[in-house]
């Protein structure tokens, strides 16, 4: 069973004490990094005044770091509450980049994530009171796949799993990738990256700045009000669905359909005859519709099921089929049995997943003469 924790993908720094409340996912109210306190996910959203995240940043960037390291303190949380002994067990964990940033972050990301961290934060008690606290990190083994690879793996190895050829879309926030998918894996030849869901976010923003006050939002502020379709102005509900269809329509008409034509071939079509959609930008009903609208007379167009989860899932099943961990004794347990935990982490443009898998080992056994 795997289990998925998601969380906005922003941060900013602050200067202010929040004793009324932790991040209901996090777990904390204040992230401490490199001498400065930062509010991450849901309570940089909800309390900051300019809440951000750069598009496709590399692990040298102190977005990816931050972000990075308030997942890794989700897993850490989720997997001590289900320890029986306290113990955190060893992790396995595989994350990911858009494939056209894959090749030139994998080592630097490797060598980040193999580093043990102690991550610090602060945390506000039942009484109120805003405590200090850290946790030590280590990560046992890391693998870092291309993103699609990753959500390729949920397709074919997750709950429900697909067989055969079929084209697969991800649309993210930042990137929309998309290939043709085969038993043996991804078609190289068919691969293309273009622009996510930031294009109409920011088309939708254009419309609405010429007859409404946006207040200053930063792009993650104004993808939320996308999502929504709807804003409070002068205590009036006011809708912007016409606004966000068109900037939708726009979309995948001048982005997605070209891309598609351009790297899936007549023949590629004639191999599968389905198309999943997977990625944030799925939940976007109208924008389905365009899919289906254009290949729903030759090809069944699917959603996968929570389709921001994808990658996450899709990387924490890669954690466990292809892990090389050896067992050992003292180091990482003095249990009977040994606990591994398999862990998926997609660090999205709009929202971070923290995917969890656990399995129980026996460790080799002695053979008696």
């Amino acid at each position: 069973m795997i289990k998925t924790y998601s969380f906005p993908s922003v941060y900013e720094s602050t200067l202010r004490d929040f004793t009324t409340s932790n991040d209901p996912i996090l777990g904390f109210s204040k992230l401490k990094f490199d001498g400065a306190d930062y509010l991450v996910g849901l309570k940089a959203l909800n309390e900051g005044v300019s809440p951000h995240k750069s598009i496709n940043p590399a692990p040298e960037d102190i977005d990816y770091k931050i972000i990075t390291q308030a997942a890794l303190v989700v897993a850490n949380n989720a997997l001590q509450s289900e320890s029986k002994n306290g113990r955190i067990p060893k992790m396995v964990l595989t994350t990911g980049f858009p494939y056209a940033t894959y090749q030139f972050n994998k080592e630097e990301a490797e060598e980040y994530f193999k580093e043990e961290k102690v991550v610090a934060y602060y945390k506000v008690n039942d009484e109120g009171e805003q405590n200090s606290e850290q946790r030590i990190v280590s990560v046992q083994e890391i693998n870092i796949i291309p993103e699609l690879s990753g959500c390729d793996n949920a397709i074919r190895h997750g709950e429900n799993p697909v067989n055969g050829n079929f084209l697969v879309v991800s649309l993210g926030y930042g990137t929309c990738e998309g290939a043709l998918s085969t038993p043996e894996g991804l078609a190289v030849r068919t691969l293309f990256s273009t622009h996510g869901i930031s294009y109409p976010v920011n088309l939708f923003a254009q419309e609405l700045s010429k007859h409404t006050y946006l207040s200053m939002r930063t792009e993650h502020q104004i993808d939320h009000l996308f999502t929504k379709g709807f804003l409070f102005v002068n205590r009036k509900r006011r809708d912007f669905y016409k606004e966000k269809q068109l900037a939708l329509e726009m979309y995948y008409n001048n982005v997605i359909s070209p891309a598609i034509r351009r790297y899936i071939s007549d023949q590629d079509f004639e191999s599968c005859e389905q198309l999943i959609l997977v990625g944030g930008g799925a939940n976007h009903k109208d924008l389905v519709e365009l899919f289906r609208k254009e290949f729903g007379e030759i090809m069944t167009v699917t959603v996968f099921d929570s389709p921001e989860k994808c990658a996450a899932t899709g990387y924490a099943i890669y954690s466990k089929l292809n892990h090389t961990v050896a067992t050992r004794e003292g180091v990482f347990s003095t249990d009977e049995k040994e606990k591994t935990a398999y862990l998926g982490i997609d660090i999205g443009n709009a929202n971070t997943s923290v995917s969890i898998c656990m399995e129980e080992s026996k460790p080799a056994q002695n053979g008696s003469n």
